[in-house]
């Protein structure tokens, strides 16, 4: 490769961020490969990382970990994978021999880690990346023919993500899940209940209206509730029947927004949260839960449910096109932070296309 510097967006230190100059990456270890980034999007966790929010993750690192690349050189031992090829990769990387990974919890590999963020490895919002051990299983996805990138960009993390609550909630067919918090995750997670997990009732929350304005829009939500207008008890109350929701999903990872999950849940239900906690310490209704019988699940996605998703984008039953809002070329990704970050001009999911010279 000729080029031997880019542009990237650097973390230096908490809420010190920059679009910056730094060297291509290269070939490290022969299951490697390098690929030049051909669609990215900003993550909430991006949002916390660059706010120092995310303290295990070392600086100065190029940040993010949504994309989709076109391969542009192969490590010796690769044989999946060829020069030309595009995918969408995976938000993090593991090795598949460490403890963690034998015991199945390959978010804890002890040598992989998030692009961007927690452990080595360089991030996404840049011209190039390095993706380490490319033939391990569900690392990267080839990008079907007929299938843009936009297509399928939201599929490793965003869907990922809400399927991993769903799935940790047990939802089945038939059955009623409260969505707190209709940002991407939450969004997809209603889209999700709806179209694969074929819920009877989902309920979206929210304060921002036009947040729920577009998962009514959208056919992914039945009610939505905004507690800065609306009596939540009240809503609930009237949708339910006064029992509560068989799951409750929580996104934002809040003490309000947690006690709102178990104060909407029926007894028996589960509650399970797939935020990234700002404030690593919260008081949770306790005493409520154990008298309902609740269960609490959490925990950190591994792409599980993604072959069977990507099925369901292929024949039509999953489109997340409508949370792709706004796209930019790299040149602005400082403004996509402003605007994504502080949620602004109604911005769901923000793009980057490479950078333009």
């Amino acid at each position: 490769m000729e080029q031997t510097t880019m542009k990237a967006l650097v973390y230096h230190e908490p809420n010190n961020y920059s679009l910056t100059d730094v060297p291509v990456p290269q070939i490290i270890e022969p299951t490697d490969v390098i690929g030049r980034v051909t669609l990215a999007a900003i993550c909430s966790s991006d949002i916390h990382t660059v706010k120092g929010e995310v303290e295990s993750t070392p600086y100065p690192k190029t940040i993010g970990h949504e994309c989709c690349v076109e391969i542009v050189e192969v490590g010796s031992a690769v044989k999946n994978y060829k020069v030309g090829d595009r995918c969408v990769v995976k938000p993090g990387s593991h090795c598949g021999e460490c403890l963690m990974c034998r015991l199945g919890l390959i978010a804890m590999c002890e040598n992989g880690g998030v692009f961007g963020s927690v452990g080595k490895l360089e991030g996404c919002h840049a011209e190039y990346i390095r993706i380490p051990v490319a033939d391990m299983e569900g690392q990267l996805y080839l990008i079907p023919e007929g299938m843009t990138e936009e297509d399928i960009i939201l599929l490793p993390d965003m869907l990922a993500t809400a399927y991993f609550g769903l799935n940790n909630a047990q939802l089945s067919e038939g059955q009623s899940v409260a969505v707190i918090g209709v940002g991407p995750v939450g969004l997809s997670a209603c889209l999700l209940a709806k179209k694969m997990f074929k819920a009877r009732q989902v309920i979206a929350v929210d304060i921002l209206q036009y947040r729920l304005d577009l998962a009514l829009k959208e056919g992914i939500a039945d009610i939505i509730i905004n507690p800065a207008t609306d009596d939540v008890a009240q809503k609930f109350l009237e949708a339910t029947g006064g029992l509560g929701v068989d799951a409750t999903i929580e996104t934002p990872g809040l003490e309000e927004t947690m006690a709102m999950a178990v104060a909407v849940t029926r007894p028996g239900g589960i509650v399970s949260t797939v935020a990234i906690f700002a404030d690593p310490i919260i008081k949770l209704p306790v005493v409520e839960m154990i008298v309902k019988n609740h269960q609490l699940k959490m925990g950190i996605q591994v792409c599980e449910g993604v072959p069977e998703m990507l099925e369901l984008i292929k024949d039509g039953t999953l489109n997340t096109n409508f949370m792709l809002t706004h796209k930019a070329p790299l040149n602005d990704i400082m403004k996509g932070y402003e605007i994504f970050g502080n949620r602004q001009d109604g911005c769901i999911k923000w793009l980057i296309t490479p950078y333009e010279r």
